[in-house]
């Protein structure tokens, strides 16, 4: 008995790390990493671990932030929290481990300034963007810096110069890229945000038009990565004609759902997002290999 209630447990802070996320946010970190090194050199694994552990601290501290609101989602209420499949002391102690030993890695391991960067993450995505959600729909703008610094910290990690235009571009290009996302959030949960209590842009803009301006963000961010390759970031003309197919692929797959409105054409328009910078990442650290 005592067994399956520590699996339980355990299963229930793993589920707190957002671990697809935790990884999906390592992975950007070791793109700017190689792009910096051209190989996974000495401290990829220190540095990867490091933003891994950070990342999945900040998520456990976003789960005892929003454990009230969470109680009151159709989708978020068998969260661990809302849940009672873990206490509150459970989780805060299961978050310090996490976003103490992150930042000890990569200062002790990798560069200074990862780590700090890493800090300044951890402390935007808490204390910064999560409270300003419930003041203001237009907290995706603040928001999406989240996911433009991981890079930065993997090339700074690597031993790169932060105010570099190459990573400065990457940094934008993943900045870019999370606006569509939350778009996307907005009209596969919006009813569930406003009954939650979180101010949303559902109540100013219908359907259609938010699935216009997502047509529009996803837009910018196809283009921003085609800039890749025009800027010398991306340097093999493979790589590039393969970043442009795929945007082009991207850029039609979303002007031929202009008015999403069911779950499932969501659905598949997120997946198709996360694949496309699953691809860019990949193909980003393939070019800095082959140079």
């Amino acid at each position: 008995m005592n067994n399956n209630i520590s699996n339980k447990t355990w299963a229930g802070l793993l589920q707190l790390t957002k671990p697809i996320i935790a990884l999906s946010v390592a992975f950007s970190a070791l793109t700017g990493f190689i792009l910096f090194s051209g190989s996974f050199s000495r401290g990829w694994f220190f540095m990867y671990m490091g933003v891994l552990l950070t990342a999945a601290g900040s998520s456990v501290i976003n789960h005892i932030q929003e454990a009230n609101t969470d109680r009151m989602m159709e989708r978020t209420r068998c969260r661990p929290l809302p849940s009672g499949q873990i206490g509150y002391t459970q989780a805060w102690i299961w978050a310090a481990i996490l976003v103490i030993s992150g930042p000890i890695i990569l200062w002790w391991q990798t560069h200074h300034i990862a780590a700090l960067l890493a800090v300044f993450t951890l402390f935007w995505y808490n204390v910064v963007y999560t409270p300003l959600k419930k003041m203001t729909p237009w907290a995706i703008i603040p928001g999406a810096v989240v996911g433009a610094i991981p890079p930065v910290i993997g090339w700074t990690a690597a031993g790169g110069n932060i105010t570099h235009p190459n990573i400065i571009f990457i940094a934008f290009f993943f900045f870019i890229g999370q606006i569509p996302h939350f778009w996307l959030i907005l009209l596969r949960y919006g009813k569930d945000y406003e009954n939650a209590g979180f101010p949303s842009i559902s109540k100013n803009f219908n359907p259609e038009q938010i699935s216009r301006l997502t047509f529009t963000w996803t837009t910018a961010t196809a283009m921003t990565a085609i800039l890749l390759s025009i800027f010398g970031i991306i340097v093999s003309h493979t790589v590039s004609v393969i970043v442009i197919i795929l945007s082009v692929i991207l850029i039609a797959a979303f002007y031929k759902w202009p008015g999403i409105k069911k779950p499932a054409h969501v659905e598949r328009a997120f997946i198709i997002m996360n694949m496309y910078f699953l691809m860019m990442m990949i193909l980003i650290i393939f070019d800095a290999i082959l140079r």
